[in-house]
């Protein structure tokens, strides 16, 4: 904001600010904002009204018999621009009169065909609109409402049951009337989607995500907020349903033959609206673009084989969220979802940088106990539990047998007390001819639970302080600690290839195989771990080429210098 001293001011903030929906301070010759973004600064203009009043014999213009109303609401809140106003007619009878009546109410347009009776501004979207209403960003008021009402699953209260029909608050008169889209359907069923979709490869898009992706990012979630509430929300939000499309699109791309392309067009349109927010403080209060920023990390994943390099830049924007407190951060809310799944990017990030985890893990929402607790609970507690033994192996000045033996000990009691549902419904031994054994899980929490908890004792075994640096007992030492981390990775594995009905169960046998895989000598084992690492890449679009080619180094397969 401008300084109290600061006397000379724009007489209206200036339009390049209110293109981007920021907030202006009205410096001369040009506003701050933007001579930090390097951006040109278009002076606005400034209209003052008339005190003149009109004469009696003053003649009005007669307005078209159809009317277009467009609904602003959509562009104001996502920066998206309107594509199609065709449902936004109101036809205006012959019998209008050319007066003026000073106490006739607005007409408010019709509801958008398909959308819920509240959207997830709180506000309503019905045929009348209440008048001032709180404007709120996001999902959180800006007047002080409590977040505590933003905890459920959907964020926005359901409607109040009636036991009939009520049709007499409905507006009437001979003058006003709405119709509906011209050739629409004589059906039950809406001829004008909830989202803005402009075809039907956006509409393609759109399925893939939910019946692919999401449960990527849903493992730990029983509201399944990723499959749910992201793709209602995307009805709202241009970021998301951009961020939606191109993780899509860069899926398909991988494993079918998609248009390589198009992932890049809304991944561009998708950066052209949420870099300019992130100038906000405010913007950290929205879960929308917390989910967005998920959805981009996990394209950015993919996009590794293309790039040639991870640049790890949309971790930043998770860092940002996840930093901004825990009062936007509610149990059961879409930003509390975002944590967790955020959370095993970078522990995934970590495990193959062999870095500590960076993302703050002093939240509420994050239990480190063993009381008696839901499955999701549990396995968000593994998840837990890995990042704060990544941290020991790998952090700074923190690496002592006190704090060995008390992570060790946190294993061994995860593994003691957790409830008996983690356990396979069938687990056979490996065989001759199998390098893995059979694990077959019935719940992604109790994979992803059991798979970061292998992950822990992995990094424990291998860092465990009790080994003798030098000395006789060191070869008997370190062939026993060889024997249990490859037993650990099998183990790991089997959980991988016998559950790919969800994905993750292959990318965290990857992590495994990416740090440990080097100890296994014989051919066999090292067979099975690169066509694991080649199935993960082919069909779920996961990078492991280069782990493929350090393996085979290490193994002598290919010469060092190649």
């Amino acid at each position: 904001m401008p300084s109290p001293e600061q006397t000379e001011l724009l007489a209206t903030p200036c339009v390049t600010c209110r293109e981007h929906h920021l907030k202006c301070d009205r410096s001369v010759p040009r506003c701050g904002r933007c001579v930090r973004a390097g951006r040109e600064c278009k002076l606005g203009f400034k209209f003052k009204p008339t005190k003149d009043s009109f004469s009696r014999g003053q003649r009005w213009l007669r307005p078209p018999r159809k009317l277009v109303y467009i609904d602003e609401t959509q562009s104001l809140t996502t920066g998206s621009p309107l594509e199609d106003t065709s449902q936004y007619e109101i036809h205006v009878d012959e019998t209008y009169n050319g007066e003026l009546e000073s106490n006739s109410s607005s007409v408010t347009p019709p509801a958008i065909a398909g959308l819920r009776e509240r959207n997830p501004g709180n506000e309503s979207v019905g045929i009348t609109q209440p008048r001032n209403q709180p404007k709120v960003h996001g999902l959180f008021p800006s007047n002080g409402v409590s977040t505590s009402l933003l905890n459920s699953h959907r964020a926005f209260p359901e409607a109040k049951p009636t036991e009939s029909y009520d049709v007499s608050s409905l507006p009437t008169g001979n003058n006003i009337r709405m119709s509906a889209p011209r050739n629409a359907p004589l059906s039950s069923f809406h001829a004008v989607s909830s989202l803005p979709l402009k075809n039907r490869t956006e509409a393609l898009l759109f399925r893939h995500y939910i019946q692919k992706l999401a449960i990527c990012l849903d493992l730990c979630d029983p509201s399944r907020h990723f499959e749910l509430v992201v793709p209602e929300r995307a009805a709202v939000s241009h970021t998301l349903l951009n961020a939606i499309f191109a993780i899509a699109a860069r899926h398909l791309s991988h494993t079918t033959n998609f248009d390589p392309l198009a992932s890049n067009r809304y991944h561009d349109e998708c950066l052209k609206h949420l870099i300019p927010m992130l100038d906000h403080a405010s913007t950290v209060s929205d879960e929308n673009l917390f989910a967005a920023t998920i959805i981009l990390r996990m394209l950015e994943e993919m996009d590794v084989p293309t790039t040639g390099q991870d640049n790890y830049s949309h971790l930043l924007g998770i860092h940002a969220f996840v930093n901004a407190g825990d009062q936007y951060m509610g149990r059961g809310s879409l930003s509390a979802a975002s944590f967790w799944v955020g959370l095993r990017q970078e522990i995934y990030i970590a495990v193959i940088t062999q870095q500590p985890v960076k993302v703050s893990l002093d939240h509420y929402i994050v239990d480190r106990s063993f009381e008696a607790a839901d499955d999701y609970t549990w396995s968000n507690r593994a998840i837990i539990l890995i990042a704060d033994v990544l941290n020991f192996c790998f952090g700074d000045g923190n690496f002592t047998s006190g704090r060995w033996n008390a992570l060790d000990e946190a294993c061994k009691k995860w593994s003691a007390t957790r409830p008996s549902s983690f356990n396979p419904f069938f687990y056979r031994e490996r065989t001759g001819s199998s390098a893995f054994p059979e694990v077959w899980h019935g719940s992604s929490c109790h994979v992803i639970g059991i798979q970061h908890h292998i992950l822990a004792q992995l990094f424990l075994t291998q860092f465990d302080p009790s080994i003798p640096k030098v000395g006789t007992n060191r070869r008997t030492a370190m062939k026993k600690m060889t024997e249990r981390i490859e037993n650990l990775v099998r183990e790991l594995c089997g959980i991988g290839i016998c559950n790919q009905w969800t994905p993750p169960s292959m990318f965290t046998a990857c992590m495994g195989i990416a740090m440990f895989g080097d100890q296994f000598g014989e051919r066999s084992d090292q067979d099975a771990l690169i066509d694991m690492l080649q199935r993960t890449e082919a069909e779920h679009a996961r990078p492991t080429a280069a782990i493929q080619q350090q393996l085979k180094k290490a193994w002598g397969w290919v010469p060092e210098n190649e």
